[in-house]
């Protein structure tokens, strides 16, 4: 009976050391648990206050780059004389004096988009002054007042898509796929105007061999011009093909009946946008 009561003692005990053993395993491991938890927390927490202070120097950063002034570049070329000199003037006027003379195919900075044809830039030196938009050659123009909600037409033309837009007192006419010149024959953007005395029903190119209809000028060589057309005036079907990518000498082509509208309603004056 002694021995009995000494076994179940024993065991008695051995139950109560290995319940003890198994609370402080438990305890221990909720400690660990609880130190990997905070330590998740804490890196959690370091990482979203990393991620918030990048978000405000992307917002910071860009909110200065808003508010510094845009810079508009172009680039010169001889488009008209070709004889590889480009004028600056003092004045946006071709008579007044040339204060710089370049034979090169510099980047100037472009200021203001001037009517009608004429960019105002700023040279190397600083100086400033006054070229005509057919010399440059820009993807992008400084901004200006003109807009198409003004009296009369108002033609615009966009690269970027291809297409010519006509409006008539602010309210839209008729839109169309068109043709800018070749990137060695860029069509120059900029404020124009359809020029006086400078239209005509057909004309036959012979230097390159090309037959025009219903062209209308807007600056000097530079027309709105019906698709190709051979000597017998036939349509030159592969020319009609390239209509709504660039692939004129630098005049802007058109389907037939659009380059007719524009040859019958749209008269001297008229505003042309090119953009």
């Amino acid at each position: 009976m002694k021995l009995n009561k000494s076994l179940i003692l024993l065991i008695i005990t051995f139950f109560i050391f290995i319940s003890c053993s198994g609370e402080n395993e438990a305890s221990d491991t909720k400690d660990v648990s609880k130190k990997e938890a905070d330590s998740t927390e804490v890196q959690t927490e370091s990482l979203q206050e990393e991620s918030l202070q990048e978000e405000a120097l992307q917002k910071e950063t860009s909110q200065v780059e808003a508010e510094l002034p845009k810079t508009y570049v172009g680039q010169i070329f001889d488009c008209l004389d070709e004889d590889g000199i480009v004028n600056v003037y003092s004045e946006k006027d071709s008579d007044s004096e040339v204060i710089q003379v370049y034979d090169s195919n510099p980047q100037v900075e472009l200021l203001e988009t001037l009517p009608f044809g004429w960019f105002k830039i700023r040279m190397d030196d600083g100086r400033e002054g006054y070229v005509d938009a057919r010399n440059i050659k820009t993807d992008e123009i400084p901004p200006h007042e003109y807009g198409i909600d003004r009296d009369g037409y108002v033609l615009v033309f966009t690269h970027k898509d291809q297409h010519l837009s006509i409006y008539h007192d602010g309210k839209f006419i008729l839109s169309s796929i068109a043709s800018s010149g070749l990137p060695d024959l860029f069509t120059p953007r900029g404020i124009f105007q359809i020029e006086p005395n400078r239209r005509g029903p057909w004309f036959f190119v012979k230097q390159y061999g090309v037959g025009i209809k219903y062209w209308v000028g807007f600056k000097g060589v530079w027309l709105f011009h019906s698709i190709p057309f051979d000597e017998n005036e036939n349509i030159i079907k592969e020319e009609e093909a390239k209509l709504g990518e660039p692939a004129s000498h630098g005049c802007i082509r058109l389907p037939v009946e659009v380059a007719e509208y524009i040859y019958n309603n749209v008269p001297e004056g008229s505003l042309v946008l090119i953009y």
